[in-house]
């Protein structure tokens, strides 16, 4: 399936609901609650999802469908890359919109997460989804927000797993992309992210005006709390944060896990490595494959897939996150070494 037809499927399908019984509804579409929950990137979107699955029986649309599917669904990568090198975002987010109707299709509550940026991509998704038979007034949208230093030390926990099962070091793994002096702490890391936030313009993720906005930076059950009071849910007190994360952190796991094995992280890498050298960069994300072990060659694309995780994860994804990442010489050398022989050769 092409690009073209991605484009077009979204106007077929609501032509197919229209020449239904009942118009554009879309049968139970239109009395479906849908909850939209955005917030940046090591929130816990996908952990509130997943939470109102297991505790208030919600489908969850998890919006990274498309990027962690690239490489199961060809049309996927096409519209990856159209929305890394052209942001050109427009497709991707009718698609989430079409995923969330297919969903209220055969379920009474759904819920899309994304780590939505922007204004006009969030009310582009709430218009498809209106248009496609979703009722307005029964669209919520829900914000996450976080303590900053809570988010900073969550993704370093993250980022020290995702290093070592990659064989490399946390410091290393960090000086691949950012510019510091001696060992990486923890301590350390929080102070260079914060840095980072705070050189990103004041509009990077926007406030909607009609969002709930909700706090979750106690990482325990007023995380729930707060979830419920927003949308007007109730559970039961019997059970505890620890016993709602057993049933919760094992979707996102089972789910990550599939995705991991598609080889899909490795498949952004080498769009990076694309965006780049279209901007005239000679990239360090470039692997020279010819004349090398074949081992040798996976080992290079796993680390440089840890790479580019951690990059994903503190920047964003789209061409200008991409580009705000460090591309100092002293960086880009360690980055290549690091890639290559799983070490970093300073000079």
């Amino acid at each position: 399936m092409t690009m073209e037809s991605l484009k077009q499927r979204w106007d077929e399908w609501v032509i197919s609901l229209k020449n239904k019984k009942g118009g554009a509804s879309g049968g139970s579409i239109k009395s479906a609650q849908i909850v939209y929950v955005f917030g940046p990137m090591g929130t816990g979107k996908s952990f509130t999802g997943d939470y109102m699955t297991v505790m208030h029986d919600y489908h969850h649309v998890d919006g990274d469908i498309p990027l962690k599917h690239m490489c199961l669904v060809p049309e996927y990568k096409e519209l990856m890359q159209k929305t890394i090198l052209e942001d050109d975002w427009a497709p991707y987010f009718s698609e989430l919109a079409r995923l969330t109707l297919e969903g209220a299709k055969d379920n009474d509550k759904v819920v899309l997460s994304h780590a939505t940026y922007k204004n006009e991509m969030r009310d582009h998704v709430i218009k498809k989804l209106i248009e496609g038979g979703a009722s307005e007034d029964k669209i919520t949208i829900i914000q996450l927000t976080i303590d900053p230093k809570v988010k900073a030390r969550g993704l370093y926990h993250r980022t020290a797993r995702q290093a070592e099962q990659s064989g490399m070091t946390m410091t290393e793994c960090c000086k691949a992309s950012l510019e510091f002096e001696g060992e990486m702490t923890e301590e350390k890391f929080i102070d260079i992210v914060l840095g980072l936030e705070a050189e990103q313009p004041e509009d990077f993720f926007e406030v909607h005006p009609k969002a709930i906005m909700v706090d979750i930076s106690g990482r325990d059950v007023t995380h729930f709390d707060n979830v419920d009071k927003a949308l007007g849910l109730t559970r039961s007190t019997e059970l505890s944060y620890e016993s709602i994360c057993a049933k919760v952190k094992p979707i996102d796991e089972a789910r990550d896990k599939i995705v991991m094995e598609s080889g899909f992280m490795e498949a952004i890498a080498e769009i990076a490595a694309r965006a780049e050298a279209e901007a005239g960069q000679h990239s360090s994300l470039a692997i020279e494959e010819e004349g090398e072990d074949e081992k040798k060659v996976e080992e290079m694309k796993k680390r440089r897939s840890t790479i580019v995780q951690f990059e994903v994860s503190m920047r964003g994804m789209s061409s200008r996150s991409l580009s705000l990442r460090d591309t100092s010489e002293g960086v880009e050398a360690r980055r290549k070494s690091l890639i290559t022989t799983g070490k970093i050769c300073e000079e």
